[in-house]
């Protein structure tokens, strides 16, 4: 039986060992996709201890609110075009086993699609924003690194000037005389791949010069985009003039798939893909640094290669976004909303370098980043993927060193609001969100949380690994990560009934492993489903027949090989797209709905007036705000604990040492000084 696979890790130091890589190539995965830090450019440089204490900040609405801001924020070096080349370098020729991964079997064809994006320290500065000014550089450097192995376009003698000055009249809804449009406004072709149609030959091939994110990385937007695999398609049918089954053979080329809306021309009516609609997986990576806005009250710690001027290019970053605070901007916001409505794929997987349903402590962005600290920008996105109408959502993110599995669920507003609070108290349809969060390739909170090699190495390993364990397993366990998934035994029987697929391992409980990691995303498509090619929907009647039969399985390995994952869990496409209730939901309807309701930003924008759409929240509840003070008092004892006090103890433990030498030293003194009292004594007795 063939395996519907995808992997997909975040946070790599060349630097570091690198045991992962044989195993992810053992599970024989179509694509592997970067959820950020694939290298660490930036230099750590110390701590700001400055910045530590209680300030008034503003909030998203111009509101004043305390802020308690601990631990320090760290100070890091950005890195130059070069750095960051340089590391790249490193991580592909490096002896890591990255390099053998990515260039596949080199027998059947068979090669994995590298896909990603990016996060602060691939993209070159801690805590990175659009005031970084080698945003662009960058990302170029993302793309090539994205790109390493796979042949040039001319390699074969095939007209890559062609297609690439084609690509570019596309990008803007139109063709030059090298390329031009089938009937259907939907495929770009050269004359020499038209040589190759009436071989009977397709024209598969990848190309950066063709690639719509690598476009967008030239116009400086950022790198953002989307890929599809159709696991219905015979692999060997597939095989490309360039003797390459990209995807082992699953991947369907942008041109074909025609979600990316760069690609797809000013067309009356709905686009029709040819691809399956029920077996078919669309991965979304979006870009959270490019054009972000920096963090309220940021001092600039770096500021060696941030722009302190408003240059043409700050310009245009200030006219791209309408929110306050955002991530994505203006661009990749109209980007996201229509590669969304254009995406019939069964299951569809949105990445982000950043975490995007916790709200953690401490609330300073400098500090700990996430969605959460940008309230506009995060509702945005949930009202976007909501609002799509896209099948079955899956998040799924990096950057906290651990991997968790995190959950919440959804109710439109207008239900909260309605006049007759009879109905509002019947629980409407819930739409859940599951995020999955894999991050720490090569360190993490279960070896050093830090990226520094010396943490890994004698002598200080024993001491950071043990506080890193320590202090971030207490932390699951004291704080009211209300968010975070706890598998039971019914979750265990629910998953082995729903498909073919059955459970390896993973443990029951809070759903979290604090070890090196990556996630793999199993899909099961159902033997009952139907295969629905479009123009038409014949065989299938509706979206329930459509999407009948399928589930994703979510996996979380460790290290160790041949072992069972650390984490699995299991849920069909019908429940992802809340057509089926996903059980396990414990926050009280509509007490804790209404609560976070009226927490919501008024609106998602400054210039307009348009309310949260959704309302979403941890599937267990609204933690207490008693329990919320208690745990972050408890964890901050917890940190001085392990953090300062065995920098007392050593520091006593010497003092208490030199005292006793110096006191050893001073009776040794003044015993010698007795006895040569006493000598002297004698000898003038002797005299006398």
């Amino acid at each position: 039986m063939p395996q519907h696979r995808i992997a997909i890790a975040s946070c790599s130091h060349p630097s570091l060992p690198q045991p992962l890589w044989p195993i992810i190539s053992s599970r024989d995965p179509a694509a592997f996709v970067w959820a950020g830090d694939a290298i660490y450019a930036d230099v750590f440089a110390g701590l700001d201890w400055r910045s530590v204490g209680l300030k008034r900040v503003s909030d998203d609405n111009g509101h004043k609110r305390w802020r308690f801001t601990f631990p320090p924020p760290s100070i890091h070096q950005d890195a130059t075009p070069e750095i960051i080349r340089s590391w790249y370098t490193q991580q592909w020729e490096g002896q890591s086993g990255y390099r053998e991964f990515v260039e596949g079997n080199n027998d059947d064809g068979k090669r994995p699609l590298i896909f990603g994006t990016i996060d602060d320290h691939d993209y070159g500065a801690n805590n990175g924003d659009a005031t970084y000014l080698f945003r662009r550089e960058s990302n170029l450097e993302f793309m090539d690194f994205l790109y390493a192995g796979v042949p040039d376009d001319r390699d074969d003698g095939s007209n890559g000037d062609c297609r690439q000055e084609a690509r570019s009249g596309l990008l803007q809804g139109t063709a030059d005389e090298g390329g031009n449009l089938n009937e259907h406004g939907n495929e770009y072709l050269c004359s020499n791949q038209k040589n190759d149609e009436a071989r009977g030959r397709k024209a598969k091939r990848r190309s950066k010069a063709n690639d719509p994110m690598y476009q967008r990385a030239l116009q400086g937007k950022g790198v953002y985009g989307v890929q599809l695999f159709d696991f219905s398609r015979d692999p060997d049918a597939s095989m490309t003039h360039d003797d390459v089954l990209w995807g082992n053979g699953y991947w369907v080329p942008e041109e074909e798939a025609l979600i990316d809306p760069d690609l797809i021309p000013e067309m009356s009516g709905a686009v029709n893909p040819t691809y399956s609609t029920t077996h078919s997986v669309a991965i979304f990576v979006l870009d959270v640094r490019s054009n972000k806005t920096p963090w309220p009250n940021k001092k600039n710690r770096s500021t060696r290669n941030r722009s302190t001027t408003t240059t043409s290019q700050d310009k245009v970053q200030n006219q791209t976004s309408t929110l306050t605070h955002d991530f994505l901007g203006l661009h990749q916001w109209k980007w996201l909303q229509s590669a969304l409505s254009n995406s019939r794929a069964a299951i569809n997987i949105i990445v982000s370098g950043l975490q995007i349903h916790p709200q953690r402590f401490p609330n300073d962005g400098n500090v700990l980043e996430e969605w959460s600290k940008f309230p506009e920008a995060q509702q945005l996105l949930y009202d976007t993927v909501l609002n799509s109408g896209v099948n079955s959502p899956l998040f799924v993110s990096g950057d906290v060193h651990m991997s968790q599995i995190l959950r919440k669920d959804c109710v439109r507003r207008e239900v909260l609001t309605k006049g007759d609070m009879s109905e509002v108290h019947h629980t409407p349809k819930l739409r859940p969100l599951i995020e999955v969060t894999t991050s720490g390739m090569t360190h993490s909170w279960g070896t050093s949380f830090s990226s520094q090699p010396k943490h890994h190495q004698w002598p200080l390993w024993p001491y950071s690994y043990f506080i890193s364990r320590t202090f971030m397993t207490v932390a699951h366990y004291v704080l009211p990560w209300r968010d975070l998934v706890i598998r039971n035994r019914q979750d265990v029987e629910r998953e082995e009934r729903d498909g073919p697929i059955k459970s390896r391992g993973g443990k029951i409980g809070k759903q979290f492993e604090l070890g090196l990691n990556f996630g793999e995303f199993d899909f099961d498509f159902g033997e009952n489903s139907n295969v629905c090619r479009l123009p038409d929907h014949d065989g299938c009647h509706s979206d329930d027949q459509i999407l009948r039969g399928g589930a994703v399985t979510v996996r979380i390995f460790g290290k160790e090989t041949n072992q069972p994952p650390k984490l699995e869990m299991k849920w069909t496409f019908d429940e992802l797209s809340g057509k089926t209730p996903l059980p396990g939901i414990s926050a009280s309807y509509p007490e804790d709905f209404t609560t976070v309701a009226n927490q919501l930003p008024e609106s998602q924008s400054s210039q307009s007036n348009q309310p949260a759409e959704w309302v979403c929240l941890p599937y267990r509840g609204v933690p207490h705000i008693a329990h919320v003070y208690i745990g972050n008092i408890v964890m901050f004892v917890v940190f001085c604990l392990l953090f300062f006090l065995p920098h007392i103890v050593v520091v006593v433990f010497f003092l208490v040492v030199r005292r006793r030498l110096l006191l050893r030293k001073q009776s040794q003194t003044t015993t010698s000084a007795m006895h040569s009292t006493n000598w002297n004594g004698r000898a003038n007795g002797c005299k006398g």
